[in-house]
C-alpha cells in the first residue's frame, strides 16, 4: 500500500504513531525525549488542517490513530462524530485508546454518553476483551471533569463493570489505575498545548 502524504507527514517522523499505540510514550520516554515529543506533537495540533485531519480518520489505523491524538492534543471538537463512530464501531485494537484519549480531552455530555454507550455494549461481549478498561478509566475521568454521573450503576459489586472484570479475575483491571492514566494524557496534552510554540 501506497503511504499518503498524511501518512508521512504526521504519522511516521520519530516513528510516532509507533509510540502512540496504548500511550506508551508516556511510559518509555523521559526528559528532554518526552518534552520534543510532546512539543511536536502540539506544533502539528495546532497547524494541521481540518481536510487533513479528515484524511487521517479515513486512513488505516496508523492514521486514524495519529489524528485521534492530534484531535485530542488540540481539542478539535468537529471530530466528535467521526471519533465516536470509529469506537462504538471496535473495527480493530489499535487505534481505540486514540479515540478514548479525543474523547476524554473533548469532556462533553456527549462525550460521556458514547463512552457510556460503549460500556453498555461491550461490557456484555466476554468474548471481546480489549478496550473496556480504558474506556472506563476515561468515563471516570469525563465524570469527575463534569461533576456528572455517567459511570453511575456499572461500579460496584454486583454491577455490569464489576461482573465483567471478574470473567477474569487473573487479568482484572483497575479502573481507578486506567482513570489515572487517562488523567496522565490528558494533563501532558494540555501542558503541551499550553507551552510557547517552538520558533523554526
Amino acid at each position: 500500500m501506497q503511504a499518503t502524504e498524511v501518512f508521512r507527514r504526521y504519522c511516521l517522523p520519530g516513528g510516532r504513531y509507533k509510540k502512540l499505540i496504548g500511550g506508551n510514550f508516556i511510559r518509555t520516554l523521559a526528559g528532554q525525549a518526552l518534552i520534543d515529543f510532546g512539543a511536536a506533537l502540539a506544533s502539528d495540533a495546532r497547524s494541521i488542517s481540518r481536510d487533513e485531519l479528515s484524511e487521517l480518520m479515513r486512513g488505516d489505523w496508523r492514521e486514524r490513530l495519529t489524528g485521534a491524538w492530534l484531535a485530542g492534543f488540540a481539542q478539535t471538537e468537529a471530530l466528535r462524530d467521526e471519533i465516536s463512530a470509529l469506537l462504538l464501531a471496535k473495527d480493530e485494537p489499535y487505534a481505540a485508546k486514540g479515540y478514548v484519549f479525543a474523547l476524554a480531552r473533548f469532556e462533553s455530555t456527549a462525550d460521556g454518553l458514547t463512552l457510556r454507550r460503549y460500556l453498555d455494549t461491550y461490557l456484555h461481549r466476554a468474548e471481546l476483551r480489549a478496550d473496556q478498561a480504558y474506556v472506563m478509566g476515561a468515563l471516570l475521568f469525563v465524570d469527575r471533569q463534569l461533576g456528572s454521573e455517567f459511570s453511575s450503576g456499572l461500579l460496584g459489586a454486583g454491577g455490569l463493570w464489576d461482573r465483567w472484570a471478574a470473567l477474569d479475575e487473573a487479568a482484572r483491571p483497575d479502573e481507578q489505575e486506567k482513570c489515572a492514566e487517562i488523567t496522565s494524557w490528558c494533563d501532558f496534552a494540555d501542558l503541551c498545548m499550553r507551552a510557547e510554540p517552538r520558533r523554526t
